[in-house]
């Protein structure tokens, strides 16, 4: 029930805070992320070399529409797009140990950056390449503090107390599996 609970925070209220990460830095010029987007489509998918997202990926981001308009929704976006998104079309800053690397030699580090690797390092851990559905109760204990501190990182700057109300909702709420 731990890692189901983990799994279920991370895709809920994680998303939501990247989802918000990636809407609040929005590079300028662009009104809005699909505008920059679109202006970076051949960095994201470019005509030579590896593509950054996968094919489920550009679907998402670059639908198939007769007049070319962006039909797609945030929402519908999930963590590991989130973070490539954010990688390449937003103005976070990178982290202190630059994007794609742990972070757990600088726990002190609590940039906005910083706090998007740590998500992605966590939903790689807990579901991408877990051996199994189990986790004790003193790892998931763990990781919902490592939560709560990352969420309250990202409350801090963005200037919005949510996450971490709605993370604690989530622990004690009822899950049906």
């Amino acid at each position: 029930m731990n890692h189901a609970r983990l799994n279920v925070a991370l895709v809920t209220v994680c998303g939501k805070a990247m989802r918000d990460v990636l809407l609040e830095n929005v590079e300028t010029p662009y009104n809005d992320i699909y505008q920059a987007i679109l202006a970076k489509k051949c960095k994201l998918i470019p005509t030579r070399g590896r593509s950054v997202l996968n094919q489920h990926q550009i679907q998402l981001v670059y639908p198939d529409h007769p007049n070319g308009q962006q039909t797609g929704t945030v929402d519908r976006f999930d963590l590991s797009l989130l973070y490539t998104l954010i990688r390449n079309v937003s103005t976070v800053p990178e982290p202190t140990t630059f994007w794609g690397n742990d972070l757990q030699e600088q726990p002190t580090d609590s940039s906005l950056g910083a706090s998007v690797q740590r998500i992605r390092s966590y939903r790689n851990l807990i579901s991408g390449h877990s051996p199994d559905a189990t986790l004790k109760q003193e790892e998931f204990e763990n990781y919902w503090f490592k939560f709560d501190a990352v969420l309250r990182d990202i409350e801090n700057a963005l200037g919005r107390q949510v996450y971490c109300s709605d993370l604690a909702r989530q622990e004690t709420c009822y899950l049906c599996l």
